[in-house]
């Protein structure tokens, strides 16, 4: 085994020198590099010491820088690696050392020696010899590996340095050209300073067809590594080969989508669908320069990307006219569409070559400057006749009999066309070229956007009014009006971030990315001390977040319970009541101590609010405190529940809700009374279905003398039969009351269910004059007899008896003689 070890060993030269001499030449690699980066740095440090330095150039060198950074980064992981394993092998090394020298202490210690032993400790020198000298060399490896290592570790550190310069003067330098001025605009027409940008532009054409420049490009793009644009591009290749796919499952959703409560929602299918691709691409582009990777060729890149969004801008425009003026066939629609269709086609080619134009020259270009200038003086006139003529067409359409948009209408957007075009051409006239580039592209951005903001609200209101039908078909069962709080809350939620998209989107169309996102983070970290609390624009956003979802949570909590727990339950329905209402105090007020914490209210704080709380319920909140504790003690101890009818204050009503402060009854008049919850725990109330629907009612009725008076008692329980109001349990039945002076009065009792309270009598009454008149039984009305003494001397004082009946007080009272 020591043998096989040390013929190994004495192979193994061979195999080291060959990756000695693969590190010399990596060494000298890398070193080569490093020294690129130290130039590159240099040149870079040169360009940022100039005043006036181009935008284009700043662009380039950053974009070296990066290419640099991720070039090193690669270089930097790979030698870290090396050194790992150079590490680890190092290690190897000197344990094999110590168990050779190990071995070899052994055998010295044994005694006494033979020629087999000596061979063996002959051996073990020899296998030490070879183990210590690849030690050293793997020292000195280790060694030089470190100190390289440091050295790009230090260039690593000077390219971030110069790339975190390189930004923040390209932001400076973009805010400085924005707002400079040419102070002679005009003096770039001069027919020689066109004829050396022609000769400019006619050598780099010919640098295109040169194996210089894609020798460059393909340098570039080892640099880069070629994995992250290869990458990009095969998902742009894919999009381009499933584009059929996406179309025709696009295509079959929005022909699913028919009717007038779903045309917006087709209408953005639609233009997803006709412009997929370019999305795709758009897609991409913008995510490559969200995550500041580096190109191949700037110019190249950036002209694609501004290509890709000129493209998008001309497809959603003219798909955009054609679905909102191409179902209506009056002559303003007719026009209209034709002349915004033809002038997205000619707006597209114009701008693809000023994009050309762009980058090769750059923007500052004497030759890009008298090309846009034109475009935008044909823009005006282009405007200027447009409208001239729509006011020709409407007239036209006027005598037609045809109803053309008002004017009203048509003068916002009139005003903001002029104030657009006009406005661009000028700054561009008074020597803000750089605004004026920005003024136009921001507005252009911004149709976009409000397109897109148009079409996403209106699409939301669609949404709201097919869950609002289905909550109007659908009540819920505590007769809240609401059936899909889940619909409600997503909709909010949508419309929530409808706006958060909007506010962001137009502070990224008039704003650089990072100056958007630092300054949001600026904004959300505003804060206001007062005292010990500290409140800040992101604890009140976040607070505010936490209420909603608390609101949605709560509403969405009652449908469950009322119709995924409680309904599978026996209980009653005011027990169900007190638990969806407690539950949802609960949440409240987890929802209140969550939002408090997120604003920075503290125990100390909590206690100092609670404490001032505790004065003011001492003085001034006494009552609504009072109605509160009421309102619990209704809530757990349930004297009254929803539903219930009760009596209080001489007023009958049914209990609809019980509130935190108050609870809310219906009276029989269909009037709606707010009463304290304290008058429910303080005074007498009479809770008529308090564990028991049932009531006892009763009707007296009185006969007269000499009426059959137990065909009065089987024919009021005949009649308490047959009406289904009436309880058949406990069963009717009759009292015979009292002979009362003019009648005998009989009482019928029996039990209806509390919501026949008021009609089960009504219905007794009209069956009982309606059998007893079949009956002939007399029902008896009081009687009194008079008697009238005369005071006159030729007349006799003799009495008279009369008759008067109470219900006929109208009536002439008959007097008779009566008998001396």
């Amino acid at each position: 085994m020591l043998e096989s070890a040390l013929a190994a060993e004495r192979s193994d030269p061979n195999g080291l020198e060959q990756t000695l001499n693969r590190w010399d030449r990596l060494k000298a690699t890398i070193k080569d590099e490093l020294e690129a980066y130290r130039i590159q740095n240099i040149a870079h440090s040169n360009l940022l010491l100039v005043l006036q330095a181009r935008i284009e150039d700043l662009e380039n060198a950053l974009n070296s820088n990066r290419l640099a950074i991720k070039n090193l980064s690669e270089r930097m992981a790979e030698f870290e690696k090396i050194g790992a394993i150079a590490s680890e092998r190092t290690t190897q090394l000197a344990d094999r050392i110590s168990i050779a020298e190990k071995q070899l202490a052994e055998l010295l210690q044994k005694a006494p020696a033979s020629a087999e032993k000596t061979e063996l400790r002959g051996k073990l020198n020899n296998l030490l010899g070879l183990l210590r000298e690849k030690e050293k060399q793997g020292e000195v490896f280790l060694k030089a590996h470190t100190l390289l290592f440091d050295q790009m570790k230090g260039r690593m550190a000077d390219l971030i340095e110069i790339r975190n310069q390189l930004e923040e003067r390209l932001q400076t330098q973009f805010k400085s050209d924005l707002y400079e001025r040419t102070l002679q605009p005009f003096a770039r027409l001069r027919v020689q300073h066109l004829r050396t940008e022609l000769a400019v532009l006619r050598d780099q054409s010919g640098h295109l067809l040169k194996a210089d420049f894609w020798r460059r490009q393909w340098s570039n793009l080892r640099r880069s590594g070629g994995g992250t644009q290869t990458a990009f591009l095969v998902l742009f290749l894919s999009a381009v080969l499933f584009r059929k796919k996406v179309r025709r499952y696009l295509q079959s959703v929005e022909q699913k989508l028919e009717g007038p409560g779903w045309r917006m929602r087709r209408l953005a299918l639609r233009l997803l669908r006709r412009s997929f691709v370019i999305v795709c691409a758009a897609v991409l582009f913008g995510l490559y320069d969200l995550l500041k990777l580096p190109h191949v060729n700037f110019s190249l890149g950036r002209f694609l990307n501004q290509m890709v969004f000129t493209l998008l801008f001309v497809r959603w425009g003219i798909d955009f006219f054609q679905d909102r003026i191409g179902d209506f066939d009056s002559q303003v629609s007719i026009y209209v569409r034709g002349r915004m269709l033809r002038f997205f086609q000619l707006l597209r080619g114009l701008v693809l070559f000023l994009l050309f134009l762009v980058g090769l020259f750059g923007r500052s270009s004497d030759l890009t400057w008298t090309v846009r200038l034109g475009l935008e003086i044909a823009l005006l006139i282009w405007m200027i006749s447009f409208w001239h003529r729509l006011q020709m067409v409407i007239a036209q359409a006027v005598r037609k009999g045809e109803k053309p948009p008002t004017n009203s209408r048509l003068a916002p957007i009139r005003s903001w066309t002029y104030f657009v075009a006009g406005g661009t051409l000028l700054l561009e006239l008074i020597g803000y070229d750089a605004l004026a580039v920005h003024f136009m592209v921001g507005w252009a951005k911004t149709a976009l956007l409000a397109m897109w903001a148009n079409i996403g609200w209106l699409s939301i209101g669609e949404w709201a009014a097919f869950q609002k039908a289905g909550a109007g078909t659908e009540p819920s069962p505590a007769g809240s009006g609401v059936s899909a709080p889940i619909g409600w809350f997503m909709v909010q939620m949508t419309r929530l971030a409808w706006f958060l998209a909007l506010l962001a989107g137009g502070i990224l169309v008039w704003s650089d990315t990072d100056v958007m996102s630092a300054g949001i983070k600026q904004i959300f970290n505003l804060s206001v001390s007062v005292g010990s609390l500290v409140v800040s624009v992101k604890g009140v956003l976040l607070a505010l977040i936490i209420f909603c979802l608390t609101h949605a949570s709560a509403r969405i909590g009652k449908r469950v319970l009322n119709e995924k727990v409680l309904d599978a339950r026996n209980f009653e329905h005011g027990l169900k009541e007190s638990i969806v209402t407690i539950t949802s105090y609960v949440i409240w007020g987890l929802g209140v101590l969550l939002a408090l914490g997120v604003l920075g209210v503290n125990t100390t704080s909590m206690a100092v609010v609670f404490g001032a709380l505790s004065i003011g319920i001492g003085f001034g909140l006494q009552n609504i405190f009072n109605n509160f504790i009421s309102g619990l003690i209704l809530l757990f101890e349930r004297p009254i529940q929803v539903g219930d009818y009760v009596e209080i204050n001489g007023m009958w009503a049914e209990v609809r809700k019980i509130n935190v402060r108050s609870t809310i009854v219906q009276t029989f008049d269909n009037a709606t009374v707010i009463i304290p919850n304290s008058d429910f725990i303080s005074q007498q109330v009479t809770n008529w279905s308090f564990k028991d629907p049932r009531m006892r009612r009763h009707v007296d009725v009185g006969v007269a003398y000499g009426s059959d008076i137990h065909l009065v008692r089987s024919t009021l329980l005949e009649i308490a039969d047959g009406i289904p109001q009436i309880l058949k349990y406990p069963r009717p039945d009759v009292l015979f009351m009292d002979h009362g002076d003019s009648a005998l009065i009989f009482r019928l009792r029996f039990w209806v269910h509390v919501d026949n309270y008021y009609n089960s009598s009504t219905d007794v009454r009209f069956e009982l004059d309606s059998r007893f008149r079949e009956l002939g039984i007399e029902i008896a009305y009081p009687q009194r007899d008079i008697h009238i003494r005369s005071v006159h001397e030729d007349h006799s004082s003799t009495p008279t008896r009369t008759d008067e009946k109470n219900d006929r007080p109208e009536a002439e009272t008959p007097f008779h003689p009566a008998k001396p």
